[in-house]
């Protein structure tokens, strides 16, 4: 059983709306149970009923059907809300759940009558849509193997791919074996599968359309931009970037000069403009790999650059492609070198991979003394309340790892 309970994606607004839709649904069950309100139910197989297209969404069958369905809106009603505001978030939450329920009363046939009921058309909804916005940020995970829980962390992307295709297979292959039992039991099981389906499939749409038209802004880390290679950068300055990259060896060192006759002063030049040229060259190399997706060769040409041109660093859109590039593929103990690099050597750097720097630190790496000193040197008010409140719970996580853990040396990474 994998449980999600948080995320790290950037929220700029309130859950306002999240926690009062909650509230909602756990004062649904205790006063009316769905059991007892089978008229307010989706019902299938009895006629067009609008009212229960928006009514069904709020009653649960109990405690356990309410707490999955809460734990999935928590996580990922957060990050919606979190992009769309408290307005825009309620009308989306509902439009899924009266889209849905309307669709299957009036296209799914039924001889019998089929009760449905539940938020979790919405929820599947929901998660589509954060695959779309925010498919690189990570959901903090609660696994449960053999009775014992594990935290990991994965990105939204892979939690959703994993979900929903567990989640599809399941209902599919149930439905199957009790179609075989009772024909009540297999129409409900199948209209379950269709269920969640079109609810994912509505978010997805619902995610991209409001994408494209800028009604919610990704920062260019939605999944589009990652599937066309662009993340972080918009079509225009992948566009710009790609025709400015001339095709250029794998060899950046600069070539050895033949001998000159002239006096020692005038050679000063020329070797100045060589080492620019190096350096130069070095950086096409680098962005070429990155592009080719060829992050361990990027790596080598960064860390030789690194020794042997005095001064040499890439531009800041290059270092943190190259930083995003080490983390997806989790090199951790190289990512942390360069990350270093970055906070180090940039007059003004992203508090925002401070922050990753230090979640990597603590999580993956077991180094919360180093994880502490980044942590202290994000400005004050420089990420906003969300990031805010992380910041806090690694600190917190640093310090207890700190009265426990082993010992680690002050200088150890800087």
């Amino acid at each position: 059983m994998l449980i999600p309970w948080g995320t790290d994606a950037p929220l700029y607004h309130r859950p306002v709306a999240t926690m009062a839709l909650i509230v909602l649904n756990v004062v649904g069950l205790l006063l009316f149970p769905a059991h007892t309100c089978e008229d307010w139910t989706l019902v299938l197989g009895d006629g067009v009923h609008p009212v229960q297209w928006l009514t069904n969404n709020f009653l649960h069958s109990g405690w356990f059907h309410l707490l999955g369905n809460m734990v999935f809106l928590w996580t990922f009603g957060f990050v919606v809300e979190g992009k769309l505001g408290w307005w825009a978030f309620t009308l989306v939450y509902l439009g899924l759940g009266v889209s849905e329920s309307a669709a299957m009363q009036l296209l799914v046939p039924s001889e019998q009558e089929v009760h449905m009921f539940g938020s979790s058309t919405i929820i599947f909804g929901l998660l589509a849509m954060c695959l779309v916005w925010a498919p690189r940020n990570e959901v903090l995970c609660i696994l449960w193997l053999r009775f014992t829980p594990m935290e990991i962390d994965l990105s939204i992307l892979w939690f959703a791919a994993l979900y929903l295709v567990y989640e599809l297979l399941t209902a599919g292959m149930s439905g199957v074996i009790m179609a075989n039992v009772t024909h009540y039991s297999g129409v409900l099981i199948v209209a379950l599968a269709l269920d969640h389906t079109f609810g994912a499939i509505l978010g997805f749409v619902v995610g991209a359309v409001l994408l494209k038209l800028k009604w919610v802004d990704c920062e260019n880390w939605d999944l589009f931009a990652v599937l066309e290679g662009r993340v972080g950068q918009s079509k225009k300055q992948a566009e710009r970037l790609r025709r400015a990259r001339p095709r250029v060896s794998t060899e950046f060192a600069p070539r050895p000069r033949a001998k000159s006759k002239r006096r020692k002063g005038r050679d000063a030049t020329p070797k100045v403009r060589s080492i620019e040229d190096a350096s130069a060259a070095a950086l096409r190399v680098l962005r070429q790999h990155l592009e080719l997706g060829e992050v361990e060769a990027a790596l080598a040409v960064y860390n030789k650059s690194s020794r042997s041109l005095t001064g040499w660093q890439p531009p800041e859109p290059d270092w943190r492609t190259l930083i995003e590039a080490l983390l997806d593929h989790g090199f951790w103990n190289d990512v942390v070198l360069v990350m270093r690099d970055y906070v180090l050597k940039l007059p003004d750097p992203s508090p925002r991979v401070r922050l990753k720097l230090a979640q990597i630190l603590i999580q993956k790496l077991n180094r919360p003394l180093q994880a502490t000193k980044v942590l202290d040197q994000i400005p004050a008010n420089s990420l906003p309340e969300s990031l805010e409140s992380i910041r806090r719970q690694l600190a917190r996580k640093a310090e207890a790892m700190q009265e426990d853990g082993p010992l680690e040396l002050e200088d150890e990474l800087w």
